[in-house]
């Protein structure tokens, strides 16, 4: 991953390097290994490329800076590019990258898995290469195929490219969008970065909030699901999709979008594939996904929580790299896995690390990890994660693969999906199927009866009071958020309606934001192989009863990786994942957090809307912590904007 930003100018007088270096600024951290910029005149099809202090020696002797003023040739584009070396760490894959025919000029943020595959390709089409890194074979890649060039790749980008031959601009963001490309229009034009704090930076004093994803993330914890962000005049490139400027253009409104990729529309039928068939194809197609984001020329290491998803991919990699890999655990207080991760050991001897005590610091860090987030984000586990993986990278790692995406492509999270999946199940004659399931899922150890019988008696006068104190907020405020809206609708969606739900608004796009944040600022690249677009089509056209039997949800993982994995983590229940101590923490610390809701005014937030500290700590922790994280961005937003 790499840091990448510019402008699309609406004329060329008066330029100057200024916006150049605050563009640069923000996504500095994105990218220490090198950097380079490019700039461009359309009119007369023209670029020039510039050096930095930090671009790397060999480029940097054959170029002159940017900050020489009286050598800015006259131009209306620029690209920016900060670089994090992980495929060719070689000077030769520096950007912006320009093709062999010097047709076209690039930056590029992200990482193409399948690169060597696409190398093959092209070779046998005559094109010859210069570097071994994925950025040419994206370059020389679009000089071939154009816009079919994206559906051929697999991997995460947020690409910007300059078309001499058609003097176009062409930007693409990846099919999930896990590599971020925010922009700006201002009178005088357009900008784009991957860090919204570059975007604030070249006119702080044009900028609004927008209340409606203020307010909706407070009602719902839904963000990031609209490409819009807290910034009414910052917005999100879509995601699985092209935006093309084409000669003369300059705003968003004059550019072409185009879709390059759409999710599973429906679901195949048990006699469209058998359950054989699909473990299978599925294992077939995770092993690869695994496989192919091992490919880099740095450190790589794994992310074991313990759980079902994490496992798969430690053990798919142990195969594959013939156990010659670390992972890293973490233990955390009331909520440890780690015994859980520890018996991968009976079946690999990888290199097994743990991690404890790092959400301790959180009381005296949260201010500057809010900064690092750019906007209030759902959970401090955030934060416990990021000191994760700075220990990973203080002990040489570059590249983490992690587990995440397993349970939305899976449908794993049992509440959220049962309830839709039981009726239609009922609906479409498995009524067998679909007690044994909901019998099972209550009833299936005493642990689990109890727990039901809890939920039904014991639990009831909490979960009751979880319920009043918001419930004053949606009462008055019903409908004017479109957060709300669409957590509102999700009742009424299909089962496969709802998968779409997860990824296209409820935790998908959030967590893709919010992990871009806190990894790349270290910097240190997330690998997601169950979000392989392969692995997608593949889960979300599959029967519910493939997903969900038996009393166990993701049944189609278990019985693919049930070769592979001790029977303490394929038939385990319970999950708990990196989990941060809500209740104890804000209680311990509430004479540090308590007077931070002032910042709420700062804003015109409705807090009385919500409840006090005293009232949301005991049932609504998680609430909290969101009012917390909207104050302590306000408190920031303050010290930009002049909030008061």
């Amino acid at each position: 991953m790499c840091g990448i930003a510019g402008y699309i100018l609406n004329n060329a007088v008066g330029c100057s390097s200024t916006k150049v270096n605050i563009l640069l600024q923000s996504i500095r951290s994105r990218g220490p290994d090198d950097e380079g910029i490019c700039l461009i005149d359309r009119e007369r099809r023209r670029s020039q490329t510039f050096k930095t202090d930090l671009t790397v020696p060999r480029v940097a002797a054959h170029l002159p800076h940017i900050n020489d003023e009286e050598l800015i040739s006259h131009h209306n584009v620029s690209f920016i590019h900060t670089r994090y070396s992980v495929i060719d760490l070689t000077e030769a894959a520096h950007q912006p990258f320009i093709s062999q025919d010097s047709s076209l000029v690039g930056v590029f943020n992200g990482e193409i898995y399948n690169y060597i595959e696409l190398r093959d390709e092209l070779r046998a089409l005559g094109v010859k290469f210069r570097t071994s890194s994925d950025t040419e074979v994206l370059i020389e890649g679009y000089c071939v195929w154009g816009e079919d060039l994206w559906p051929k790749m697999n991997g995460f980008w947020a690409v910007a490219l300059f078309n001499i031959k058609n003097n176009s601009i062409v930007f693409s963001r990846d099919r999930i969008g896990v590599a971020p490309l925010y922009y700006r229009e201002t009178q005088d034009g357009f900008f784009f970065a991957s860090a919204i704090q570059s975007l604030i930076d070249i006119d702080p004093g044009g900028i609004d909030l927008n209340n409606d994803a203020i307010l909706g993330f407070a009602q719902t914890g839904i963000k990031d699901h609209d490409n819009k962000t807290f910034y009414a005049q910052i917005k999100s490139l879509p995601s699985s999709s092209t935006v093309i400027f084409q000669e003369g253009h300059y705003t968003i409104a004059e550019a072409a979008l185009k879709k390059y990729w759409e999710f599973p529309n429906r679901r195949l039928g048990s006699n469209d594939i058998s359950f054989r068939e699909a473990v299978e194809k599925y294992r077939e197609i995770f092993f690869n996904a695994v496989e192919l984001r091992l490919r880099a020329d740095v450190k790589i290491a794994f992310e074991l929580s313990g759980g079902l998803d994490s496992s798969s991919v430690v053990a798919a990699a142990a195969m594959l790299r013939d156990n010659d890999i670390t992972t890293y655990t973490a233990k955390v207080e009331g909520a440890d896995e780690e015994p859980f991760a520890r018996s991968i050991l009976q079946k690999y001897p990888v290199d097994y690390r743990v991690i404890e005590n790092f959400e301790k610091d959180f009381i005296d860090e949260y201010d500057s990890f809010s900064k690092i987030m750019e906007e209030p984000y759902d959970n401090p586990n955030a934060y416990t994660h990021h000191k994760m993986l700075k220990k990973m990278k203080a002990e040489g790692v570059s590249v983490v693969v992690t587990g995440a995406g397993g349970d939305e492509i899976l449908a794993g999270y049992e509440s959220s999906f049962w309830p839709k999946a039981y009726s239609e199940l009922k609906k479409n004659g498995y009524f067998l199927h679909a007690d044994i399931y909901e019998f099972l899922r209550r009833y299936k150890t005493i642990k689990s009866s109890f727990r039901t019988l809890k939920h039904y008696f014991i639990d009831l006068p909490k979960f009751i009071r979880r319920l009043i104190l918001p419930q004053k907020l949606v009462a008055k405020q019903r409908n004017q958020t479109s957060a709300l809206a669409h957590r509102e609708s999700y009742g009424k969606l299909s089962f496969h309606e709802q998968t779409l739900y997860h990824f296209k608004v409820g935790l998908v796009p959030f967590y893709m934001r919010s992990s871009d944040h806190f990894t790349m600022e270290i910097p240190i690249e997330h690998r997601f192989p169950f979000l392989d677009y392969r692995m997608i089509e593949l889960c979300m056209q599959m029967p519910i009863i493939y997903l969900m039997k038996n009393g166990w949800t993701k049944y189609l993982l278990r019985k693919a990786m049930e070769p592979y994995l001790p029977k303490k983590i394929i038939w385990r229940r319970k999950k708990m994942g990196f989990t941060f101590p809500y209740g104890p923490y804000f209680s311990a610390y509430r004479s540090d957090f308590e007077p931070l809701m002032h910042y709420l005014r700062l804003i015109d937030f409705p807090i009385d809307y919500f409840g006090t500290y005293d009232q949301l700590l005991p049932d609504q922790a998680p609430l909290l912590w969101r009012l917390l994280s909207i104050a302590i961005w306000a408190k920031n937003q303050n010290e930009v904007l002049g909030l008061q």
